[in-house]
């Protein structure tokens, strides 16, 4: 089967035709829950063609269309990203892919070796090929650390590349050689771990991996009745926090001071909380008030102001 027939196949409302050039209603109302409904026409577009190429079903939560808070043009931007599962779907729906080579890592010494066991540094490169039917040679894919490493503000690696940093550059060499050898396929289409974009506002305030006790914390502390945090905010939160270099102590300070109670993750915020956070977060980020300028000196005149019957003053004048 192709590409084209996989996305025919599927059945429901929220199925891709491959002839469709817009978003059904359905599908658009679908798009609104993934907190996408409000891309520019353009990226809603250039979405729907990646999803009918390469036949990942967005709704499955097989490809994503990701707003981030953009800093540096001071709007929103949306990236298309599939996670390295995706990618191993595609090249093997093209009946063409035959596997590929084990990762391999290597340090300064740019000796490969198959597994990474030193804790104290990173790798300096991952390597992968991948086997294609008819090519004489594997497609490698090679990534370095200092190229694709995510870091914070601060140049500190983020929580998971500082702890399964070698997993994470195996993912990225790996993602480089699928592209390489089905670029008709998967070009356009990168994993999060080839982007440089993090939800900051996650990592500062927990995320997948919580604990039972943050869990039910969690729960306890959710608002009711009240509408919650949007999409478009948890982004831009995001945004002003990396742009602050803040951390998760500092973030969960900001949260408990707008929202008047502790709150140990963003997606706990309603969307009056979470205005509120976005205002002090860009009142911190605003350049200070100018100081006012000192007063001008005022002219004055000497006086004599002594009393008439002073006698320091007429002994004074005596004197003279």
């Amino acid at each position: 089967m192709t590409t084209t027939e996989i996305a025919v196949s599927s059945i429901g409302a929220l199925a891709l035709d491959p002839t469709q050039t817009e978003w059904t209603e359905p599908q658009t109302a679908a798009l609104a829950q993934l907190g996408i409904a409000d891309a520019p026409a353009g990226d809603q577009l250039v979405f729907l063609h990646q999803a009918q190429r390469t036949g990942l079903d967005p709704f499955a939560k097989q490809l994503y269309m990701i707003k981030r808070w953009d800093s540096q043009s001071g709007g929103y931007k949306y990236t298309i990203q599939a996670g390295i599962d995706g990618l191993r779907v595609i090249a093997e729906r093209t009946g063409r892919y035959e596997g590929r080579t084990p990762i391999q890592w290597c340090g300064e010494d740019g000796v490969w070796r198959n597994v990474w066991l030193d804790r104290s540094r990173a790798p300096v490169a991952a390597r992968c090929a991948v086997y294609k039917r008819g090519f004489r040679e594997p497609l490698e894919g090679v990534a370095h650390w200092a190229e694709f490493v995510q870091t914070r503000k601060g140049g500190d690696p983020t929580p998971m590349w500082a702890t399964k940093g070698a997993h994470m550059l195996g993912k990225v060499a790996e993602a480089l050689a699928l592209r390489a050898a089905f670029p008709q396929d998967l070009s356009g289409i990168y994993t999060p771990e080839e982007t440089a974009a993090e939800d900051d506002a996650a990592a500062a305030s927990g995320g997948p991996g919580q604990t039972i006790a943050e869990a039910v914390a969690e729960e306890y502390s959710r608002p009711s009745g009240e509408q919650m945090v949007t999409p478009e905010q948890l982004s831009e939160i995001a945004g002003r926090i990396r742009d602050l270099g803040m951390g998760k102590d500092a973030a969960l300070e900001v949260y408990a001071e707008a929202a008047g109670r502790q709150v140990p993750t963003t997606r706990l915020l309603t969307a009056a909380e979470a205005e509120a956070v976005i205002e002090e977060l860009a009142r911190r980020a605003a350049p200070p008030e100018p100081e006012e300028a000192p007063e001008e000196p005022v002219d004055a005149e000497i006086v004599d102001d002594a009393p008439a019957d002073d006698p320091w003053a007429e002994r004074a004048e005596a004197a003279q």
